[in-house]
Parts: structure tokens; C-alpha cells; sequence
């Protein structure tokens, strides 16, 4: 008997979920569209990636499915109204999304330390840019801050990759 390899597996399982879901619809069984259909299959599709980055520790997995689980929910939350999401709000959380993401690919490879030097820059600018947009701190208090003091994080993140390579002479 012929068994299909791991990787194709999941396409063939994604053509009968749209297939289910687009034939629910015309039965008016559930009553969801194409936008919704879409990102719930995002969703679904980044925490199986996310799933599958932390048991088999891949940081790639790790990231770009909590990466792709954390958009696709935002926006089939956002599609079904439940939720609106400002300018602000978004450019936070993608920051906040980056920098947790940095931080379960650091958690997946403990050797890789210097991982959590950009991820406490993204979790801190993100933090600010949602503290104002929850009126925490106003944009004029917090917007001159993040806009001087970025260039550190690139010069500590530099400073972390030398420190973690070996040195080569």
C-alpha cells in the first residue's frame, strides 16, 4: 500500500476542509465567506507550524507560526467584527508578535542567547507604541524616546553576535 510522505499529507486534508467549508456555505449550514474561510485557515495553518517548531525545535517553525497563528486569528476576529484594530494597535502587535516569536526561538535553541537582545528591543517598542495607544503615555512622550534610542538595540544586538561567535584566528 502506498502511504503518502508527511509533507504531503496536508495538502490533500486542506482540499477537503475548503471543500467541507464552501459546501456548508451553500447549504447554509454555517455562514461563513471566503475572508473568514481564509484566515481561519491561517490560523489553523500557523499554530500547526507553531505546533511543529516546538516539538521538532525548529526556530523557523517557531517564529513564522506564531507569526502566521497571531495574524490570521486578528484577522478573522477583525473580518467577523469582533474586533477593530487602529494603526497603532497593529504596528504594536506586530512588534509584540516579533519579539515573542524571537523569544520561542531563542527557548527552542537555549545556544542562540543573543537572540533575546532584539526581541527585548521589539517587546519594548511595541510596549510603547501600545502604551500610547491605550493612553497610557501620550505619542509626544513616547514617539522622540523610541526615535533616539533605537540605534542602541542595534549596536547591543551587534554586540551579542560577537560575544556568542567563537573567535577565529
Amino acid at each position: 500500500m502506498h502511504t503518502l510522505p508527511a509533507r504531503s499529507f496536508w495538502f490533500p486534508v486542506l482540499l477537503i476542509v475548503i471543500g467541507a467549508a464552501m459546501l456548508l456555505a451553500r447549504l447554509h449550514v454555517i455562514g461563513l465567506h471566503w475572508p473568514e474561510i481564509l484566515w481561519i485557515l491561517v490560523t489553523v495553518g500557523g499554530g500547526v507550524k507553531l505546533y511543529s517548531g516546538m516539538v521538532h525545535r525548529s526556530q523557523g517553525g517557531v517564529f513564522w507560526g506564531l507569526f502566521w497563528f497571531v495574524l490570521g486569528g486578528a484577522c478573522l476576529l477583525r473580518t467577523g467584527g469582533d474586533l477593530w484594530l487602529g494603526p497603532g494597535a497593529v504596528v504594536s502587535g506586530l512588534f509584540l508578535v516579533c519579539g515573542t516569536g524571537l523569544v520561542l526561538m531563542f527557548l527552542v535553541s537555549r545556544r542562540d542567547w543573543y537572540l533575546l537582545v532584539p526581541a527585548a528591543c521589539f517587546l519594548l517598542v511595541g510596549s510603547a507604541i501600545l502604551s500610547t495607544e491605550l493612553g497610557y503615555f501620550a505619542p509626544w512622550e513616547v514617539e522622540p524616546v523610541v526615535h533616539t534610542w533605537w540605534p542602541a538595540g542595534l549596536v547591543l544586538f551587534g554586540l551579542a553576535l560577537l560575544l556568542s561567535s567563537p573567535v577565529r584566528r
